[in-house]
C-alpha cells in the first residue's frame, strides 16, 4: 500500500521535474547599457535551472561591434544572465546570443539604449537645498557686516587722532597769541615808566583855607 502511494507520488512529480528540448533565449538591456538574457524551456516555459554558457555579440546601427560577451548568472532569479553595466553606448543595437549547454540555441533581438532620466528632486531635498542657500546667504551677510564694522573701527582712531592734533594746534595758537599780548603789555608799561622818570612831575598846589 505504502509502496504504491510512493510510486504514485513519483509519477506525479516526474513530469514537472523533467525538462528538455529547445531553449528560448529572451534578450534585453538592464537600463544602464548592459545586456540581459533569460533562458526558459520552450516546452513548458519553466526557467532553465542548469548552468548555461551565454555568449552575446552586439552590433550598433552605426556599425560598432561589441563582444562576444560572456554573461554571468544574475541575482534576479533562475535562468537570468547579465553582463557588466555600460558595455553598450546610446543607440540602437542588434544582439545575437548563443548557448551550447544544456542545449544549443541561438537568438537575436534589437534593443534601444537610451540615457536614464534624471530623478525628480524630492520635497525634502528641495527644502534642504533651500536651507543651505539661506545659511550661505546669512553667512555672507554676516561677513559683510563684520567687514563694515572692522572698517569703521579702523577709521575711528584716525578721525579721533586728527581731532586731537587739531585741538592741540588750536591751543598752541591761543597760547602764542596770549603770550604775545602779555609781552606787548609789559613793553608798554616799561616805556611808560621810563617816560615818567625822565620828566619832572607836575606839582599841584592846594590852598589852605
Amino acid at each position: 500500500m505504502l509502496l504504491g502511494a510512493a510510486v504514485a507520488l513519483l509519477g506525479v512529480a516526474a513530469p514537472a521535474a523533467a525538462h528538455g528540448g529547445d531553449v528560448v533565449i529572451s534578450l534585453g538591456t538592464d537600463g544602464e547599457g548592459g545586456v540581459s538574457a533569460n533562458l526558459t524551456w520552450k516546452l513548458d516555459g519553466h526557467p532553465v535551472e542548469e548552468a548555461a554558457d551565454v555568449s552575446v555579440t552586439a552590433q550598433s546601427a552605426a556599425g560598432q561591434t561589441v563582444g562576444p560577451l560572456t554573461l554571468s548568472s544574475a541575482s534576479e532569479g533562475v535562468g537570468w544572465y547579465t553582463s557588466e553595466p555600460g558595455v553598450l553606448a546610446e543607440g540602437n543595437w542588434t544582439l545575437t546570443a548563443t548557448i551550447t549547454h544544456p542545449s544549443e540555441a541561438t537568438a537575436s533581438a534589437q534593443v534601444d539604449v537610451v540615457p536614464l532620466p534624471e530623478p525628480a528632486p524630492h520635497a525634502d531635498d528641495e527644502a534642504a537645498a533651500g536651507a543651505e542657500d539661506g545659511a550661505a546667504s546669512t553667512g555672507a551677510e554676516d561677513d559683510a557686516a563684520a567687514a563694515d564694522g572692522s572698517g569703521t573701527a579702523d577709521e575711528e582712531p584716525t578721525g579721533g587722532g586728527a581731532g586731537v592734533w587739531i585741538a592741540v594746534a588750536v591751543v598752541a595758537v591761543l597760547l602764542l597769541a596770549g603770550g604775545y599780548v602779555v609781552v606787548r603789555r609789559r613793553s608798554r608799561a616799561a616805556a611808560a615808566d621810563e617816560s615818567s622818570d625822565g620828566k619832572p612831575r607836575s606839582l599841584t598846589s592846594t590852598s589852605a583855607r
